[in-house]
């Protein structure tokens, strides 16, 4: 279970350590996730410091803190409004409710995580919205700087191939204004 935790870690870890090799400031790392890939997301976001396996080598001793987190159409709960087939795949056919409280990432937001990003639509008939509500409502309790943006269609999967018509097709720009500079968006 904690293979995709270890697995974000060390990524975020390597491209943190080649950033400057590639003209890029390490120091601002971002992650991104998409539905199952938002939950592994997320918990990279709460996650960053827990050690899962012993340091390898100098890599495995820098930050893998991401500088923000962008959440679009996330799995976020275990619980009541899970995927239940992600969380089938990641906790079981049966899982405890302990075990579901771990793995609900809205369980796990503390206050030092970075600023977060929620896109979800309203009419997801896969993903609950109520997932991207419940992160937001505990990022909010934590004071963690975030921001939801909740479109009213859009489906799930909705990516970036939307008609420009669409309210939904902003998504990406509001994404890309929220990861540049914190200045710049004053």
């Amino acid at each position: 279970r904690q293979a995709a935790l270890a697995d974000a870690q060390r990524a975020l870890r390597v491209v943190r350590d080649q950033a400057r090799r590639r003209g890029l400031d390490a120091d601002d790392v971002a992650v991104m996730g998409f539905s199952a890939g938002g939950h592994v997301a997320a918990r990279l976001a709460t996650g960053f410091d827990i050690a899962v396996h012993p340091a390898r080598d100098d890599l495995d001793r820098l930050s893998a803190r991401p500088s923000r987190a962008v959440l679009v159409y996330p799995v976020i709960d275990m619980g009541a409004h899970a995927h239940s087939g992600s969380r089938a795949r990641l906790l079981g056919e049966h899982p405890g409710t302990s075990l579901q409280a771990d793995y609900s990432m809205q369980q796990r937001v503390r206050g030092d995580m970075p600023p977060t990003l929620l896109v979800h639509a309203a009419d997801d008939a896969v993903v609950s919205v109520r997932n991207s509500e419940l992160m937001a409502q505990a990022l909010a309790g934590a004071g963690v700087e975030h921001e939801l943006h909740v479109f009213a269609h859009g489906g799930h999967g909705f990516g970036m191939d939307i008609p420009a018509r669409s309210t939904l097709a902003l998504w990406p720009l509001l994404a890309q204004r929220w990861l540049g500079p914190a200045e710049d968006a004053r």
